[in-house]
């Protein structure tokens, strides 16, 4: 089960960076965005969130 905690955390360390990567990007956002930059940070805490109680069992 760890290996699947350590998927998910890097995973959701993928998710987080795209998050990041999305907004400090120096061109502008467009309106019709769709809440892509929220999907991504709430897609990444979950994943975290899942995960923690992966990492306790043997």
């Amino acid at each position: 089960m760890t290996g699947l905690a350590v998927a998910m955390d890097v995973a959701a360390l993928g998710f987080f960076a795209a998050f990041v990567f999305l907004v400090t990007r120096k061109e502008t956002v467009p309106g019709d965005e769709g809440g892509r930059t929220a999907a991504m940070l709430l897609i990444a805490v979950s994943l975290a969130l899942l995960s923690v109680s992966l990492w306790s069992l043997p």
